[in-house]
Protein backbone atom coordinates (compact mmCIF):
# COMPACT_ATOMS: atom_id res chain seq x y z
CA UNK A 1 0.00 0.00 0.00
CA UNK A 2 3.10 2.17 0.85
CA UNK A 3 4.74 2.07 -2.58
CA UNK A 4 1.13 2.30 -4.41
CA UNK A 5 1.37 5.93 -2.57
CA UNK A 6 4.80 6.48 -3.06
CA UNK A 7 4.39 5.83 -7.52
CA UNK A 8 1.23 8.30 -7.03
CA UNK A 9 3.03 10.56 -5.63
CA UNK A 10 5.91 10.30 -7.69
CA UNK A 11 4.00 10.08 -10.84
CA UNK A 12 2.20 13.50 -9.66
CA UNK A 13 5.75 15.19 -8.97
CA UNK A 14 6.95 14.03 -12.56
CA UNK A 15 3.96 15.71 -13.82
CA UNK A 16 4.53 18.68 -11.69
CA UNK A 17 8.51 19.15 -12.81
CA UNK A 18 7.28 18.48 -16.40
CA UNK A 19 4.53 21.65 -16.03
CA UNK A 20 7.36 23.73 -14.70
CA UNK A 21 9.94 23.26 -17.00
CA UNK A 22 7.31 23.75 -19.37
CA UNK A 23 6.03 27.00 -18.10
CA UNK A 24 9.79 27.91 -17.82
CA UNK A 25 10.02 27.23 -21.56
CA UNK A 26 7.41 29.55 -22.64
CA UNK A 27 8.59 32.30 -20.34
CA UNK A 28 12.02 32.17 -21.74
CA UNK A 29 10.77 32.22 -25.28
CA UNK A 30 8.41 35.50 -24.59
CA UNK A 31 11.73 37.01 -23.00
CA UNK A 32 13.32 36.33 -26.04
CA UNK A 33 10.69 37.94 -28.04
CA UNK A 34 10.60 40.74 -25.99
CA UNK A 35 12.05 44.22 -27.07
CA UNK A 36 15.00 44.60 -24.91
CA UNK A 37 14.12 46.67 -21.69
CA UNK A 38 16.35 50.31 -21.65
CA UNK A 39 19.38 49.76 -19.30
CA UNK A 40 20.60 52.59 -17.29
CA UNK A 41 23.48 54.23 -18.05
CA UNK A 42 25.24 53.67 -14.53
CA UNK A 43 24.38 50.82 -11.78
CA UNK A 44 22.37 51.63 -8.73
CA UNK A 45 25.38 51.03 -6.85
CA UNK A 46 26.86 54.84 -7.74
CA UNK A 47 23.91 56.89 -6.99
CA UNK A 48 24.15 55.30 -3.36
CA UNK A 49 27.90 56.58 -3.19
CA UNK A 50 27.18 59.61 -4.90
CA UNK A 51 24.45 60.31 -2.32
CA UNK A 52 26.57 58.97 0.77
CA UNK A 53 29.41 61.72 -0.55
CA UNK A 54 27.20 64.21 -0.94
CA UNK A 55 25.51 63.86 2.88
CA UNK A 56 29.08 63.09 4.07
CA UNK A 57 30.40 66.67 2.34
CA UNK A 58 27.02 68.53 3.99
CA UNK A 59 28.45 67.48 7.30
CA UNK A 60 30.74 70.16 9.21
CA UNK A 61 34.22 69.28 9.33
CA UNK A 62 34.23 68.63 13.24
CA UNK A 63 31.44 65.52 13.23
CA UNK A 64 32.58 64.16 10.03
CA UNK A 65 35.96 63.64 11.55
CA UNK A 66 34.13 62.19 14.58
CA UNK A 67 32.30 59.73 12.28
CA UNK A 68 35.31 58.63 10.62
CA UNK A 69 37.41 57.78 14.36
CA UNK A 70 34.37 56.43 14.91
CA UNK A 71 34.34 54.13 12.14
CA UNK A 72 37.80 53.16 12.39
CA UNK A 73 37.32 52.29 16.07
CA UNK A 74 34.86 49.63 15.13
CA UNK A 75 36.28 48.43 12.61
CA UNK A 76 39.45 47.88 14.95
CA UNK A 77 37.49 46.62 17.38
CA UNK A 78 35.80 43.83 15.50
CA UNK A 79 39.20 42.86 13.28
CA UNK A 80 40.30 42.06 16.55
CA UNK A 81 37.77 39.66 17.70
CA UNK A 82 36.53 36.16 16.43
CA UNK A 83 34.07 35.64 13.79
CA UNK A 84 31.84 33.16 15.75
CA UNK A 85 31.62 35.80 18.63
CA UNK A 86 30.72 38.89 16.32
CA UNK A 87 28.02 36.37 14.36
CA UNK A 88 26.81 35.81 17.90
CA UNK A 89 26.75 38.96 19.55
CA UNK A 90 25.31 40.27 16.22
CA UNK A 91 22.73 37.56 16.62
CA UNK A 92 21.78 38.16 20.21
CA UNK A 93 21.22 41.93 19.13
CA UNK A 94 18.65 41.18 16.84
CA UNK A 95 16.78 38.45 18.98
CA UNK A 96 16.77 40.81 21.43
CA UNK A 97 15.56 44.23 18.93
CA UNK A 98 12.60 41.84 17.75
CA UNK A 99 11.88 40.79 21.52
CA UNK A 100 11.39 44.09 22.66
CA UNK A 101 9.15 45.32 19.77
Amino acid sequence: MASDDTGRELEKLRADVAALQDARRADKVKAEEAPPAAVPSEPPTADIAESAAAETAALPEEQRTQLEELGDLLQQEIRDLPTITCLAVFSLGILMGRLMR
